[in-house]
């Protein structure tokens, strides 16, 4: 079949062709596999200055086969260490022992097995030789393995799931020296790079990465609230997040939130304290940037106001003499009652077509609160809704606006949107009744 043909096969033809071709690739590749094995075992240590990558100026059989192969080093190690435990041990005469492996070897060759099936199989099997396993132990847990494979068109992820298992079925005992090595293999780093983002790398523990999983399906599962909103109209502002982004901002809200927990510690009395520098300028104005302690990076106006507005940290803002203009929860917060009674009215997150339910909400000023002596700003169920955390930062930047009426949030839609900008009510209180078209 050539590729000018492709587009007129039918779909049956083409899925056979894919796989007659993984077949033949199959074949092709245990044997640059096993060419690969023996460049190894004729580049081995004891060969000295006479093993083959040597005697070609290369310091190593690996960087011998990426400058004939053009392949990465990590892809020609990965050949070489395959390729030589396949292979027999070299006995005293030059001979060739028996294969260790030679079900994976017959599958390999014939193109049955893929080769990342088999790189695992060969691991597992030599994890359970080195913890002292017996002979036929081994030889059992191969052929399981490739049976299984083969006979069940396992793929190789399916493949690796079941050969873990077989492995501390046959080895219970390996868990504890692995847990060990997991222990001293765990890390986070976390800096400031030079374009402004934190960034940073992380090695959990299984039980480490259980927490951390369990807790993002939980909070990002559409199925912790009750009904969605349905979609009216073309008003309605999808979450266009990546999976990426909305597991960077489930975490941050889980550190955020238990940061502002009652039995957190305390230094010097108060609760875990963000410091953001800002002009008394632009913080009246909404516009500017402000700097928070520790980063160099700043964060832009609506950020400074959606700090101030609802943050499960306390937030203090200094002026550009260094007074502060606001200092964290005291006298602006809504409480607890009142968060109940607007659990109660907007069923969680007021924004259309949100799921998120009140537990996973932000507390939102409609007007901002500025002061105990800004009436406008108070801090009343009439003037506060609920709103998840991407929904509170997309207010705070964007053209829709939350207003109230009749003690029922509200939003407005920009020009662009509605040229009448009629407003939308959004609680999901079931008495609100709409009125007659």
């Amino acid at each position: 079949m050539l590729p000018a043909d492709l587009p007129t096969v039918s779909d049956v033809a083409l899925l056979e062709e894919i796989a007659a071709s993984e077949a033949q690739l199959r074949v092709v590749q245990a044997w640059v596999i096993r060419l690969a094995g023996e460049a190894g075992v004729r580049s081995r240590p004891e060969l000295g200055d006479e093993g083959l990558s040597r005697s070609q100026n290369f310091t190593s059989p690996v960087a011998l086969l990426a400058n004939v192969t053009g392949a990465s080093a990590k892809e020609c190690k990965a050949r070489l260490e395959l390729g030589k435990r396949l292979r027999g041990e070299v006995l005293l005469g030059g001979g060739e022992g028996p294969a260790p492996f030679p079900l994976v070897s017959e599958a390999l060759d014939s193109g049955d097995l893929p080769i990342e099936a088999a790189t695992t199989i060969v691991k597992r099997c030599t994890e359970l030789a080195d913890r002292g396993c017996a002979p036929d132990v081994v030889a059992g847990a191969e052929e399981t393995l490739v049976d299984k494979t083969l006979s069940c068109h396992f793929s190789a992820d399916e493949t690796a799931r079941m050969a873990i298992h077989l492995r501390d079925v046959l080895d219970p005992d390996g868990a504890e020296p692995r847990d060990e090595v997991h222990q001293q293999l765990r890390f986070l780093t976390i800096g400031q790079s030079p374009d402004g983002m934190i960034r940073g790398k992380f090695a959990l523990m299984p039980e480490q990465g259980g927490i951390w999983m369990s807790s993002l399906q939980a909070m990002q599962s559409p199925r912790v609230s009750g009904p969605r909103f349905m979609e009216e109209g073309d008003y309605v502002t999808a979450d266009d997040r990546t999976s990426a982004q909305k597991n960077a901002d489930t975490i941050t809200e889980l550190i955020a939130r238990a940061a502002g927990a009652e039995d957190m510690p305390r230094i010097n009395g108060a609760t875990t304290t963000l410091n953001v520098h800002v002009t008394l300028a632009d913080l009246e104005a909404g516009r500017g940037v402000g700097y928070i302690d520790g980063l160099d990076e700043p964060v832009p106006a609506s950020t400074v106001a959606q700090l101030r507005c609802s943050s499960p940290m306390a937030v203090t803002l200094f002026g550009d003499r260094g007074e502060v203009l606001f200092h964290g929860k005291t006298k602006r917060l809504f409480t607890a009652a009142q968060n109940r009674a607007l659990a109660a009215r907007d069923g969680g997150c007021v924004w259309p077509n949100c799921d998120r339910p009140p537990s996973y909400c932000e507390t939102h000023h409609v007007d901002e609160w500025v002061s105990d002596d800004h009436p406008p700003g108070r801090t009343d169920i009439d003037n506060g809704v609920l709103l998840c955390h991407f929904h509170h930062s997309h207010l705070h930047k964007a053209d829709w606006k939350l207003v109230m009426q009749g003690g029922v949030p509200h939003l407005i839609p920009p020009r662009w949107n509605d040229p009448e900008q009629a407003p939308i009510p959004t609680t999901r209180r079931r008495t609100i009744t709409r009125p007659a078209a």
